[in-house]
């Protein structure tokens, strides 16, 4: 049977027998896929999520992972679980899923939110094919609360700032929290940008997504140069709620529309 794709922002809700019949044993290798069926809250259907779901810097629901099997994505690894749907993200494993789905495993392959609409519906859509979806329904419904109405526009600049100088142009999930915060982002379409530019031109302010826990490197260090700790308003905020589109992406949007409307008083 041939695997599906959510694919966002247009969403393929499967048809036919492979919707009708739930899952029993669900095998996560991705690390945002993983996200979402922990929150799900499958319990033993819930065979085994990768590794990196317990990393507490890169993963929201790295307590939940504690609890349930992991997998380093190979292929005796997956088949000793005995899986009957494993997931994954929309990009990567090709040749492993491929030998998967050669096997009679179904494979779903689920595409990274890149706004905050595309998060709800992902939850929805994961959680119709896996057979939760009340669960999800919930999930959704909790994160239109947390949203509550996006902000008004603002002239206040922000870049959100990984390491080696990434920053989440338009199209990426950080640049829709800008957005709901009511920042103007200041990315203008770069993905990486170098110090002298920063210097040059810094937003009003830099929000860094920094791994506390991360060894050294020299794309960390960057973010200790005086270029950018003079030139603007630093934050911090944790990367976990910008790799994965989840509801702790939402409670960010939301936590930086109130500093932002404090900040501007109104």
């Amino acid at each position: 049977m041939a695997g599906a794709v959510f694919a966002a922002p247009a969403f393929v809700v499967p048809q036919g027998a492979m919707a009708e019949v739930v899952p029993q044993r669900i095998v996560s290798i991705n690390l945002c896929t993983d996200q979402l069926l922990l929150a799900l809250d499958l319990k033993e259907r819930l065979a085994a999520v990768s590794f990196l779901a317990r990393d507490r810097d890169l993963s929201v629901m790295w307590r939940e992972a504690q609890h349930v099997p992991i997998t380093q994505a190979s292929l005796e690894g997956i088949l000793t679980l005995k899986p009957d749907l494993v997931i994954a993200g929309a990009f990567g494993h090709s040749r492993l899923l491929g030998h998967v789905e050669r096997l009679g495993i179904d494979v779903l392959r689920v595409a990274d939110p890149v706004s905050l609409t595309d998060i709800q519906q992902t939850y929805l859509d994961v959680g119709t094919r896996v057979g939760a979806s009340e669960v999800a329904e919930k999930i959704a419904a909790e994160i239109d609360d947390v949203l509550g109405t996006p902000s008004r526009d603002t002239d206040v600049s922000a870049l959100i700032l990984s390491p080696g100088l990434l920053v989440h142009a338009d199209g990426m999930l950080g640049s829709s929290v800008l957005a709901h915060a009511g920042y103007r982002n200041d990315a203008s379409g770069q993905t990486y940008l170098s110090l002298e530019q920063l210097a040059l031109s810094p937003p009003d302010a830099l929000l860094i997504a920094e791994r506390p826990n991360a060894a050294p490197s020299r794309a960390g260090k960057l973010f200790a140069h005086p270029a950018l700790q003079q030139a603007s308003r630093i934050k911090r905020v944790p990367p976990s709620a910008l790799i994965c589109g989840t509801t702790e992406t939402a409670r960010l949007a939301a936590v930086l529309a109130d500093d932002l409307r404090q900040e501007v008083g109104k």
